[in-house]
């Protein structure tokens, strides 16, 4: 049975804006990057903490096409913050867009959502 989760795979457009992303902004270390010339395939691994993504970059991907609320798939991707407000706030003032502003909910968190450089969505969430 499996321990842990190893890592999550994301298909983007540019793996250098990416990694710029997920390390300049949210805090990720780049731990490996591969390059499949065979295949015009990147993959770049970024680590947080132990919990690893893997960054897919295909020559020739289509743009990203939210699936509609009711549709079955995973959704978004979620990280732990100290500060929702000053993270959010660092993503707007690099340019990325804010989906949803800080929100306190009945769960006992404050979250926000912001898109990556593809539009895909990452969820920061603080527990108060």
């Amino acid at each position: 049975m499996p321990s842990k989760i190893h890592h999550v795979a994301l298909e983007v457009a540019d793996a250098a804006k990416s990694e710029a992303f997920y390390c300049g902004l949210l805090g990720f270390k780049k731990v490996g990057e591969h390059y499949f010339a065979d295949r015009g395939r990147r993959i770049v691994f970024l680590d947080l903490d132990g919990v690893c993504i893997e960054l897919l970059a295909d020559e020739g991907c289509e743009a990203y096409e939210e699936p509609p609320a009711k549709k079955l798939g995973y959704k978004h991707l979620a990280l732990l913050t100290d500060d929702v407000k000053a993270d959010c706030e660092k993503v707007r003032a690099a340019g990325f867009k804010v989906r949803l502003e800080p929100v306190d909910t009945a769960l006992g968190s404050r979250i926000c959502y912001v898109e990556d450089p593809d539009g895909l969505p990452v969820e920061l969430w603080q527990n108060l």
